[in-house]
């Protein structure tokens, strides 16, 4: 069983979007997941109660006190992938999280106030040493994200060449408990969470 995380100390980087849409494209690619959702705010769980179709995909809100039990169940229930999306500013969530997973995503839009926040999410990630990368998410035309890619990667940040594109497919696909390869599976925004997952597959070797 491979845990992989998204975690960033900066709300709104969309760890949740990015959360549910592997966790439905990794049981699209037959892959047993769980889903856990350490947001007190309860969104990655709120959008698999509305759902219609939740055989392919298991749920859960929990705390970080009582992930290591839920884990435990995941792997004896023959979990192959447990996805853990967790809330920004939660220090102690964030860290239990990092602690026992395989590796972490940090969603970071190309924008300011999301890059400085990231020298926050690091002073985590570093107390646990989980391997880790940023990925650009919410990206819209043009070059802007290419020059925060640069401007990040010369303060010595690990940044994936992939993007995930800023798409209203994210949106509507959403708001009725769907993923995109659900509501527009030839879209751009599906390719984004395609390759990104490709990615995660092969670092985690799922």
């Amino acid at each position: 069983m491979k845990i992989i995380s998204l975690i960033s100390q900066k709300g709104g980087s969309g760890k949740t979007t990015l959360a549910v849409h592997l966790a439905v494209y990794a049981t699209m690619n037959k892959k047993a997941v769980v889903l856990i959702d350490l947001d007190p705010q309860g969104s990655a769980v709120g959008w698999y109660k509305i759902r219609d179709v939740k055989s392919e995909l298991a749920a859960v809100q929990t705390s970080a006190t009582r992930l290591p039990e839920l884990l435990k169940k995941a792997q004896s229930g023959g979990a192959d992938l447990v996805i853990i999306d967790t809330a920004g500013h939660s220090d102690k969530e964030a860290a239990a999280a990092a602690r026992v997973s395989d590796f972490v995503l940090i969603p970071c839009r190309p924008e300011l106030f999301d890059m400085l926040a990231l020298s926050t999410t690091f002073d985590i990630l570093n107390l646990s040493k989980t391997p880790s990368a940023i990925v650009m998410n919410g990206c819209p035309r043009g070059k802007v994200t290419d020059d925060a890619r640069a401007a990040l990667r010369g303060k010595g940040y690990n940044v994936l060449d992939l993007t995930v594109s800023d798409r209203v497919a994210f949106k509507h696909a959403i708001r009725d408990g769907r993923s995109v390869h659900e509501y527009e599976p030839e879209s751009v925004a599906a390719a984004d969470i395609a390759a990104l997952f490709a990615f995660v597959k092969d670092k985690v070797n799922l």
